[in-house]
């Protein structure tokens, strides 16, 4: 089954600190809404830190101050903030009651957030609207130093930071592909959007053997009207037993580079693309398996354990080589990268950092 999957979430410091969605890449942002915390101080050792407030560190510190801890949240600079899969995140079907939602993890965050502020709680939440620049480990707590210099400290650190899908190039550039990846007519994953593909005209752009299967999947379950693959310029990888079973299902393998996306950028309709050999192929919605990027670099800073594809390896509870260090989410290894996934990471952390902090 993992073969069909592709493995694809803080403004300088002042009396208090605004949180808003203002990320401007395509639907409407969700409506600003203000969160205002204490200032946490530097010296202090902290009970928990969690860094990224995508889907994963959401939940975190949600749950952390429901459990009556002090946590520092630390949401990322803007620039940070877009580097993360989260931040384009939009209307999610496979989910119940997420539906409701244009841009899901920025409105949750926002709505989460605002709450935790109105409860009898609230003085357990630092919110730090900047990245973590720096993280080293002391003998038994952490030092995050974030974008402005400052340092902070804590006993225990969820890291949340996510990963960012690789992007196909056309003509030395992704733009052309992000409008319609914010109307979901391009998408990244098989799990969560295969069923947009139902009786459509169906473009996967990728080389690897993941490309092939999903090529695979979507043609077998969801009744589509063809199905391409475009390697955009790369020799295919697929195993000669993948390319058999591709030309027994007549999926054309194209393998000139992609001069232009064709569609209606206002609406983000896809209708299909051109090569540069003036080769044109319909398609009402498009698959990207190039694979993912992990916002891991803090992770790598302090040594923590990686997989190959540069996802932290942790136990069951989400613990990494580094102790007392957790990963929730996107950048950990062996797990779906889904939202019900993160929360379940979150929790777990929590509940064992708590289950410590306790004892």
């Amino acid at each position: 089954m993992k073969n069909y999957v592709i493995l694809f979430l803080i403004s300088t410091m002042s009396l208090h600190h605004v949180i808003t969605a203002v990320e401007t890449s395509g639907l409407s942002d969700p409506k600003e809404i203000p969160v205002t915390t204490k200032n946490p101080e530097e010296k202090k050792i902290y009970p928990i830190a969690i860094i990224g407030a995508g889907a994963a560190g959401t939940m975190a510190v949600k749950r952390a101050v429901l459990n009556n801890n002090e946590v520092l949240l630390f949401t990322g600079a803007k620039q940070a903030r877009r580097c993360s899969r989260g931040n384009w995140v939009r209307k999610i079907d496979n989910i119940p009651g997420l539906g409701k939602y244009e841009r899901p993890i920025l409105e949750l965050r926002n709505e989460v957030l605002q709450e935790l502020t109105q409860s009898p709680l609230s003085h357990n939440l630092y919110v730090i609207e900047e990245s973590v620049s720096f993280i080293e480990k002391d003998i038994d707590f952490f030092k995050l130093t974030d974008g402005t210099g400052r340092i902070y400290c804590a006993k225990y650190v969820v890291m949340a930071t996510g990963i960012m899908d690789e992007q196909p190039r056309i003509q030395g550039s992704i733009d052309p592909i992000l409008k319609y990846a914010n109307g979901q007519t391009i998408a990244y994953c098989s799990l969560c959007d295969g069923h947009r593909s139902f009786g459509k005209k169906t473009v996967i752009i990728g080389h690897s053997e993941s490309a092939a299967n999903i090529a695979l999947l979507l043609l077998e379950k969801y009744q589509l009207t063809s199905m391409t693959i475009l390697t955009n310029g790369k020799i295919h990888e697929f195993t000669p037993e993948l390319l058999k079973q591709i030309q027994n299902k007549n999926i054309n393998i194209l393998e000139a580079p992609i001069k232009e996306v064709l569609g209606n950028k206002e609406q983000k309709q896809l209708t299909g693309f051109v090569l540069e050999n003036d080769h044109a192929v319909e398609a009402d919605i498009g698959f990207i398996a190039l694979g993912i990027r992990p916002n891991n670099q803090l992770a790598l800073q302090i040594g923590a354990q990686v997989d190959e594809s540069g996802l932290v390896i942790t136990d069951l509870n989400g613990e990494s080589s580094i102790p007392n260090l957790f990963i929730a989410g996107d950048l950990r290894a062996n797990s779906m990268k889904q939202i019900y996934t993160a929360w379940q990471h979150a929790v777990d952390s929590i509940q064992l950092i708590n289950q410590r902090i306790r004892e």
